[in-house]
């Protein structure tokens, strides 16, 4: 019916008040309506009968406190974007202005008692680390990581059909310096067999719950973790300092070049595994739906995979929609990013104020990483040349990656219901005075 659907039944036979509290996400007039349907009646409360009202319950009463300057799109669970402005001109991220994902309350976890379990579903076996463990058993290292949120410039897909989320801009994606160890390394550590034929998937398990107690839950295939290139980590650290609560903290997983929603936060539990990951997340969201199915009712979930790598996309972070451009400067800059998943280093960035007839091509700014292993976004500008006798212009940006992957003209070819992986040419109107 709505995602996380069955959680609603914590209200069956009660008030739905439960299921508010914990997902005010869905506190809005369209899942009303979907709820309408299902009415079978008005309840009729004797009033003499009727029970004191209980205090509500605040699940988010101890969430941290965030800048004032990032983009919120809901407060609980709180999620916003970061600064287009910070994002043009910061190949680094400040981690303050990291764009947020929650999709339930931020844990409170004592680190000093923390313990990662890492367990293989097989056999059984189980071996805890603490984060003391985890520092001083395995080499670190530190990579700059691009994470993006697989709904980035969801909103975007609505001139093609109403998409249903997060109505994202384009600046669901931030970079960061992650210090961790590699998974690898402790995997083998603790014995585990990587090539055992049974051990398929690797689930990580959050510490964020519900009220019922599920965890936020995703997994990667095992073949991401074995690749000595993947550099799946256990982070610990971002932008050298230890990572912020809403980023995470103490450990989160992070799966460069892969979909953020598989970069699990507040990390409590790494599983080996032959099947992936039972949670709605990994088998009900996060996949795209052909373009036929046009609302979640329809949809057949369990025949979709899970998204793993993004595809190559840019998105222009200046100048603004409808900024005004004037006329006797002559020229402007653009400014943005471009970005591709599975370690593909982003090869070009082409600009153009007439739809495409003619483009010239941006300066990069980008991190000196091996083929394969580009997993930060580049950043680009470009000076153009304001035309005479127009009053606005629409400036339009496309990509090229290391294996001459490039973006889609329009959104019309890879329109989906949930809005996920829009990576058509980004295009921003201004106005010129």
């Amino acid at each position: 019916m709505i995602k996380g659907g069955n959680k609603i039944m914590w209200g069956a036979g009660h008030s739905l008040e439960p299921f508010w509290e914990k997902f005010p996400i869905h506190y809005k007039h369209e899942v009303f309506e979907l709820l309408e349907e299902y009415r079978i009646g008005n309840l009729k409360i004797d009033e003499s009968k009727k029970k004191p009202v209980e205090d509500k319950i605040d699940f988010y009463k101890d969430e941290p406190t965030r800048n004032s300057r990032l983009k919120v799109l809901s407060q609980k669970p709180f999620n916003a974007e970061s600064p287009k402005d910070i994002s043009a001109e910061n190949l680094v991220t400040p981690s303050e202005l990291h764009f947020i994902r929650n999709h339930m309350p931020v844990p409170k976890i004592e680190p000093k008692s923390f313990k990662l379990s890492v367990i293989n579903s097989n056999n059984a076996k189980k071996i805890e680390f603490s984060l003391e463990d985890l520092e001083t058993k395995f080499e670190s290292i530190t990579i700059p990581v691009t994470i993006q949120c697989s709904g980035n410039r969801r909103k975007y897909m609505n001139a093609e059909g109403s998409v249903q989320g997060l109505q994202w801009d384009a600046n669901a994606i931030s970079t960061a310096l992650w210090t961790g160890v590699r998974l690898r390394d402790v995997l083998i550590y603790c014995g585990f067999d990587l090539n055992d034929p049974k051990i398929r998937h690797v689930i990580f398990e959050g510490l964020d719950k519900d009220p019922a107690g599920s965890v936020y839950s995703a997994s990667i295939p095992i073949e991401k973790v074995k690749d000595e290139n993947g550099e799946v980590l256990l982070a610990y650290r971002m932008n050298d300092q230890p990572i912020p609560l809403d980023n995470g903290y103490p450990l989160r997983a992070l799966v460069p070049g892969i979909i953020g929603a598989r970069s699990v936060k507040w990390l409590g539990k790494v599983v080996l595994s032959e099947d992936e990951s039972q949670s709605f997340w990994q088998l009900n969201d996060y996949k795209v739906l052909p373009p036929n199915v046009k609302n979640l009712k329809e949809a057949d979930f369990s025949k979709l995979r899970a998204i793993q790598e993004s595809p190559i996309t840019s998105a222009i972070c200046q100048p603004t929609e409808e900024t005004i451009i004037k006329r006797n400067k002559g020229k402007f800059t653009a400014k943005g990013y471009a970005f591709s998943g599975g370690g593909n280093e982003v090869l070009n960035v082409l600009v153009s104020i007439d739809n495409g007839k003619n483009w010239k091509q941006a300066v990069l700014h980008k991190f000196d990483r091996p083929l394969y292993k580009s997993w930060a976004w580049a950043l680009w500008e470009i000076e153009l040349d304001i035309p005479e006798g127009q009053d606005n212009i629409e400036i339009v940006c496309t990509a090229t990656d290391s294996n001459q992957n490039t973006q889609p003209e329009n959104i019309k070819a890879i329109w989906n219901a949930r809005g996920l992986l829009n990576n058509a040419w980004h295009r921003v109107k201004v106005n010129i005075e």
